[in-house]
């Protein structure tokens, strides 16, 4: 029975331990963002070194470009781009510091564009231990002029009848 406690104990810190990833635009955590290019960003709450992933899951039309590695990802940090069938494309992410370099800081660590996404695009980002759970995700919608374009095209058809 403390075998099993003690195993529940780690599973759960090993799970909190990603817990303060998120995925940011204008420096404001989000779960949704307007469709078109945008740019979005990867900040820690804390200043721990994790390997991961960001992707647009499979079937996503949006692909992600231009990582630029920001110095709270310490001085061996990087962003590599990454592809796997049946899983998506984007970059395997490295946020790391070796010890007389630059450390890893909480706050902003990586940014980069979503070029071309479309609504129902999922962007996802995984981290270690666990990557079969993403520890973020961001869905693309329609920007708010679009869905307003798309309500007045309706308002005048309904009239014309």
């Amino acid at each position: 029975m403390k075998k099993l406690l003690v195993l529940l104990m780690v599973l759960g810190l090993v799970s909190t331990a990603n817990a303060a990833l998120e995925i940011t635009q204008d420096g404001q955590a989000v779960i949704e963002i307007p469709d078109g290019d945008q740019q979005i960003g990867i900040s820690s709450d804390d200043a721990a070194s994790w390997l991961g992933y960001i992707i647009v899951a499979e079937g996503g039309v949006g692909v992600l470009a231009d990582a630029v590695v920001l110095e709270g990802a310490g001085d061996l940090g990087a962003a590599a781009e990454y592809a796997e069938d049946g899983w998506g494309a984007g970059y395997e992410l490295v946020v790391a510091a070796s010890p007389t370099g630059t450390q890893v800081a909480a706050g902003a660590q990586f940014t980069m564009n979503v070029v071309g996404g479309v609504e129902g695009d999922m962007i996802q980002l995984y981290a270690d231990p666990d990557y079969e759970v993403p520890v973020a995700s961001v869905e693309v919608i329609p920007e708010p002029a679009t869905l307003m374009l798309l309500g007045l095209g309706g308002l005048f058809l309904r009239r014309r009848r």
